[in-house]
C-alpha cells in the first residue's frame, strides 16, 4: 500500500472510529488499536500508547459536546477518572511483564463480556435511572469499584475504558443510555491522562498516525454526537453491544494462531 493510500485509510478509519465514540460514549481505543495493529501494520508497543493520544483528543472533544448538550453527568464523570489513577498505573505496570499475544487475547475475553452485559440491558438491582449526581455511600462505592477496574483496564490494555464504562454506568449504576456517553468520554479523558502518564518512561508514538487519526477523530465526535442525540437509548445499547461482539470475536480469531503458538512454546 502506496503513502496516498495509507494516509486516506487512516483518514477514513479515523473518521468512523470517531463517529462510533461519539455516538456510544465508547469504540475509541478498542478500535483504534485493531485498526492500528492489523490494518495499519503499527506495531503494538506503538499503537498502545498512539492509541491513548487519539482516544484523549477524542473524548475530549465529544466530553466538551455532551455537556454543552447537557447529557452528562460531570461529577459522576469525574469522580469516576479521579479513582481511576491508581489503576491505571498499576495496569500499565502490569501491561510490561505480559506477551502481546495474552494480553491482545484478554482483549478479547474482556470486550465480549462487556457486549454481553450491554445486550442483557440495566441490572434489576437498579430499576429506576439516575439522572441525577447525588454520591450516597452505596453509589460511591460503586463508584470506586468501577473507576479503579476501568483505570486498571485503561492502562494494562493502553484503552481509554469507554467499551467497560458505558455497560458499568448503565448496568451497574443506573444511568440512562442517553446519559452515559457524554459521561464516558469526560472520564475517559481523565483516564487517558493517567494513562499516557503511566506510560511516559516508555512512551512511543507515531506523531503521523497521531495526528491524522487525532484530526479525523475530532471530527467524526462531533458527528457522532449528533446522531447519538437523535437515536432512543435501546437502539443505542444494541448497537454498542453489536459492536464490541464483532470486535471481540475479530481480534480473537485474528490472534488465536499466535495465542496457540506461545501455549505449545510454553509445554
Amino acid at each position: 500500500m502506496d503513502g496516498t493510500a495509507t494516509t486516506a485509510l487512516t483518514i477514513l478509519l479515523g473518521g468512523s472510529i470517531g463517529v462510533l465514540q461519539g455516538a456510544l460514549g465508547a469504540g475509541g481505543a478498542i478500535l483504534t488499536i485493531p485498526a492500528l495493529v492489523h490494518v495499519l501494520g503499527v506495531p503494538l508497543e506503538i499503537a498502545t500508547v498512539t492509541s491513548l493520544v487519539v482516544t484523549l483528543a477524542n473524548a475530549t472533544t465529544g466530553s466538551f459536546h455532551a455537556w454543552r448538550a447537557q447529557r452528562v453527568l460531570p461529577r459522576t464523570a469525574i469522580t469516576l477518572g479521579v479513582i481511576g489513577v491508581v489503576g491505571a498505573f498499576g495496569g500499565a505496570w502490569l501491561h510490561r511483564g505480559v506477551d502481546d499475544t495474552i494480553v491482545l487475547a484478554l482483549f478479547s475475553v474482556v470486550m465480549m463480556g462487556a457486549a454481553v452485559s450491554m445486550a442483557r440491558g440495566r441490572s434489576p438491582n437498579d430499576p429506576s435511572p439516575i439522572t441525577t449526581e447525588g454520591l450516597g455511600p452505596r453509589r460511591l462505592a460503586r463508584l470506586t469499584v468501577v473507576g479503579t477496574a476501568v483505570g486498571l483496564m485503561t492502562g494494562f490494555f493502553g484503552v481509554g475504558g469507554g467499551f467497560l464504562l458505558v455497560p458499568a454506568l448503565v448496568t451497574a449504576l443506573g444511568v440512562p443510555m442517553r446519559l452515559a456517553p457524554g459521561t464516558s468520554m469526560m472520564a475517559i479523558a481523565l483516564n487517558a491522562t493517567w494513562g499516557l502518564a503511566a506510560h511516559l518512561g516508555d512512551a512511543h508514538v507515531d506523531p503521523v498516525v497521531a495526528g491524522l487519526f487525532g484530526t479525523a477523530g475530532v471530527i467524526g465526535v462531533t458527528v457522532g454526537g449528533r446522531v447519538s442525540a437523535r437515536v432512543g437509548d435501546d437502539r443505542l445499547r444494541r448497537a454498542f453491544a453489536v459492536m464490541v461482539a464483532a470486535l471481540a470475536i475479530f481480534t480473537l480469531v485474528r490472534d488465536l494462531p499466535g495465542l496457540i503458538s506461545l501455549v505449545n512454546a510454553s509445554t
